[in-house]
């Protein structure tokens, strides 16, 4: 008389292995796409994010609040002190990210650095934040002069 032990053979362990491998291998590539997808969509909400503290500090501390972007490392900060550098407290976006910025020179800290100045009364030096990824899509974020609103649409 046989008994079942009640575990599995060794062929059904192979078949499995190899429908999970056949499965991961065909979303692999899917997975990088969803991945860089979100990279990019999280990059979008952090410097729209960005610029809606910016403004609101400036209201709340009545005094001019700048976001300055460095589209050559990709990176960004928010601060009442355009001029300090931007060292460990910028906050780094994707590498492959490309970001144009339209911006106001005179409010800008030279050194290659882009400057939107958010003022107390609510307006902004104005702007446009052009974020692009590698397949050409991307988004522009318009920060209005007169009521620093941050707007945003699609390339």
């Amino acid at each position: 008389m046989r008994r079942s032990s009640g575990g599995f053979t060794l062929l059904e362990l192979v078949v499995v292995l190899v429908i999970g491998g056949l499965l991961f291998a065909l979303a692999g590539p899917s997975g990088r796409a969803l991945f860089e997808t979100m990279q990019y969509r999280d990059a979008v909400r952090e410097l729209v994010s960005a610029a809606k503290n910016g403004k609101r500090d400036a209201l709340a501390k009545g005094k001019p609040i700048d976001l300055v972007i460095d589209t050559a490392k990709n990176r960004y900060i928010v601060t009442a002190n355009a001029d300090a550098d931007m060292g460990s407290a910028a906050v780094p976006l994707p590498e492959e990210l490309m970001l144009e910025v339209e911006y106001a020179a005179e409010v800008s800290p030279g050194n290659g650095l882009a400057a939107i100045r958010f003022y107390p009364m609510g307006g902004s030096s104005g702007g446009e934040i052009r974020i692009q990824r590698p397949t050409g899509a991307g988004t522009i974020l318009t920060i209005d002069w007169l009521l620093g609103d941050v707007r945003q649409v699609s390339l």
